[in-house]
């Protein structure tokens, strides 16, 4: 079987067992099984400037050896098909990402072990600010993103670091795809050098299937321009673009962003004035 061929299934058909979850409780496997630690010192922050939000997500991405992992779309899919996002959690608090490990079987580690592991700050947040989460540990949304520098590191691997760790304070939090240990701890990699704040400031790419928006309906009433669209997607938010004529439309900052939907219509207001006789709804940046 053909290498790319090979690592493409295990990461896509055993990132299930990828995953172990690490507690004092829990009987660990082989002592030659891989430990990978991150964490952020924080304030990590969005592109405009705000801390970000409890409840926000990282990721943990993988590309070839040599390098640098490329990017996400908005659906939450790489960019490359070299690179693998293996797996995505909510694990922003206090502004930063708390001390997260993951233990890697020997097995899948020994096909990965050549590539470069990272971590990524991503913004899901949604019209309401709110973080989108994910779902099968795959964000549902990316507005943009941030690569950590100081990234991901191999920590101990002894059961009695492991156990060391789990029982000196740090509390377990919510598992995903098969049993993620977040464990809040001081931040620190286990070499004593801690990877630097993150800012997410890389805007994700549109997937190539991606639909274009329709406007199907306009309604003008007690001075407001409200407009019906379909073909848009529940991972982006959208907004209005207007003008005088159809080749001077520009950001109108009187327009709501409003997300997406499955299939559906929704409808998005601005204000209405001379200056607004033609439109146009695109992705809200």
């Amino acid at each position: 079987m053909h290498n790319s061929t090979f690592l493409t299934i295990l990461i896509m058909k055993k990132i299930a067992g990828l995953i172990c979850l690490l507690m004092v409780s829990v009987a660990f496997s082989g002592m030659d099984d891989k430990v990978l630690r991150f964490s952020t010192p924080g304030p990590d922050r969005y592109a405009d400037g705000s801390v970000v939000a409890d409840g926000e997500c990282y990721a943990l991405v993988w590309s070839p050896k040599g390098k640098t992992f490329s990017g996400f779309n908005a659906d939450g899919t790489p960019v490359s098909s070299s690179d693998f996002v293996v797996l995505a959690a909510p694990l922003a608090q206090n502004g930063r990402c708390i001390d997260s490990i993951f233990q890697v079987p020997a097995e899948e580690y020994e096909v990965l072990k050549n590539g470069e592991w990272a971590a990524c700050l991503v913004d899901t947040r949604m019209a309401n600010g709110v973080p989108a989460g994910v779902r099968d540990s795959m964000p549902l949304r990316v507005n943009r993103w941030g690569l950590v520098k100081g990234g991901v590191k191999e920590a101990p691997t002894s059961i009695s670091n492991l156990r060391l760790a789990a029982s000196s304070g740090a509390s377990a939090g919510s598992s995903a795809k098969g049993g993620t240990s977040l464990l809040s701890a001081t931040g620190e990699t286990d070499d004593g050098t801690a990877p630097q704040s993150v800012c997410a400031n890389n805007a994700s790419a549109l997937p190539p299937s991606i639909p274009t928006p329709s406007i199907t309906a306009i309604e003008v009433s007690d001075g407001e321009v409200w407009l019906g669209v379909t073909d848009t997607v529940p991972y982006l938010s959208y907004t209005i673009i207007s003008g005088s004529e159809p080749g001077t439309l520009k950001t109108d900052y009187f327009s709501e962003v409003i997300d997406g939907g499955n299939g559906g219509e929704i409808a998005i207001g601005t204000v209405q004035s001379a200056n607004r006789r033609f439109f146009k709804v695109k992705r809200a940046e």
